[in-house]
């Protein structure tokens, strides 16, 4: 009787077998750093490019100086690009109001009542009121490169980055209690059309900007502008 033996694999079959696990493993290899690569640039610049611009306003207030009934108010105002991509600044304006308060000789008991209900701002003093909307001391405007058609500075900020503005203002604590600061900005993507300003003056002569297209009926033009106001008080006393 003779024995018959059968082989489990032939060399060939196990050098393929081999062969394509090295090649699926060099794909997986291949795969990982595609998509660590993909994720780096995704992460690193597709996202921050579709996020929507972000500047925050800042401003600083510390007495100069004073001279007689004139008090010297230094502000120091700071814009900075707190989101992850280029921004163009396209205008500034700055309002200085100067409030005065009017104090009462009896402080009115029933100043501090009423109904709350469904109320969405509430502004009250038992002693005293605001001669609101008050005086225009300063304002001052700027239009950077991009928001007119006349020559003008740029003015962009990268990721990180901030620019900073002082400013002297003198205030008469004769005629006023405290001034209150405004700031507003427009800004865009740097990567986004300019969109085209003007100044407009309220009936107080307070300075604002508004975009030189008509929004409403063509929201188009418009649409990449983006707007930040700040405001703070200073005591005269």
């Amino acid at each position: 009787m003779s024995g018959h033996s059968s082989e489990t694999g032939s060399p060939a079959r196990r050098f393929d077998a081999e062969r394509i696990n090295t090649l699926v493993q060099t794909l997986a290899i291949l795969g990982a750093g595609a998509w660590g690569v993909y994720t780096f640039i995704y992460e690193a610049r597709i996202k921050p490019s579709l996020e929507p611009p972000a500047v925050s306003v800042t401003t600083t207030l510390v007495k100069a100086g004073e001279r007689d009934d004139h008090v010297a108010i230094r502000s120091t105002v700071t814009r900075r690009n707190v989101g992850r991509t280029g921004v163009r600044v396209l205008g500034l304006v700055y309002n200085v109001i100067g409030v005065r308060a009017h104090f009462a000789a009896r402080p009115d008991p029933g100043a501090l009542g009423g109904d709350l209900d469904g109320a969405s701002q509430v502004a009250a003093a038992r002693a005293y009121t605001l001669a609101e909307p008050g005086t225009v001391i300063l304002r001052q405007g700027v239009l950077f490169a991009g928001a007119t058609e006349g020559p003008a500075e740029a003015s962009d900020l990268n990721s990180g980055e901030a620019v900073s503005r002082d400013l002297i203002v003198y205030a008469n604590r004769s005629e006023f209690d405290f001034v209150r600061f405004e700031v507003s900005l427009a800004y865009a993507r740097e990567d986004d059309p300019p969109v085209k300003l003007r100044f407009e003056a309220d009936r107080d002569g307070a300075l604002s900007l508004k975009p030189r297209a008509e929004c409403r009926a063509d929201p188009a033009p418009c649409r990449p502008l983006r707007t930040t106001e700040f405001g703070t008080e200073f005591s005269l006393w």
